[in-house]
């Protein structure tokens, strides 16, 4: 027997609803790993400007520091652009699904997004300071 009216909008607004809470959920964990990876970077600068100030002899322990924050921020780099790629794809899909949500998003700025100085700058910037500081050391 073919399913009713009612139930067939109940099916609808049931998977628009896990839609939206996976769009949600996929919002939190990029603003989780971004922290991840600023405290990390955050530890290894302390490990490193530590190092330096015991004296010339630890140079090589330095270098190992930077030389580990350039990999972990080109690492920090590719799971954002990952994330930021998926992302895109879910925000697609809930803009063609909540006309509010479409709303909301041709509300700002066009071409405007904070998104992509999260994923892209801050590694950016993290790895021209280990740069430098793997050139300095």
């Amino acid at each position: 027997m073919g399913e009713s009216t009612d139930e067939a909008n109940a099916r609808q607004a049931a998977a628009g609803d896990r839609l939206w809470q996976h769009c949600l959920h996929e919002d939190n964990v990029r603003y989780q790993q971004g922290n991840l990876f600023l405290v990390a970077q955050s530890l290894l600068a302390v490990a490193y400007a530590t190092i330096l100030a015991s004296g010339d002899r630890n140079l090589p322990s330095a270098q190992v520091i930077a030389a580990f924050g350039i990999v972990s921020t080109v690492g920090w780099l590719y799971v954002g652009h990952r994330y930021f790629k998926y992302f895109r794809a879910i925000q697609r899909r809930a803009t063609a699904l909540f006309s509010e949500y479409a709303e909301t998003l041709t509300c700002r700025p066009p071409g405007w997004s904070s998104l992509p100085l999260i994923v892209y700058a801050l590694p950016s910037f993290a790895a021209l300071m280990w740069i430098v500081l793997l050139v300095i050391s």
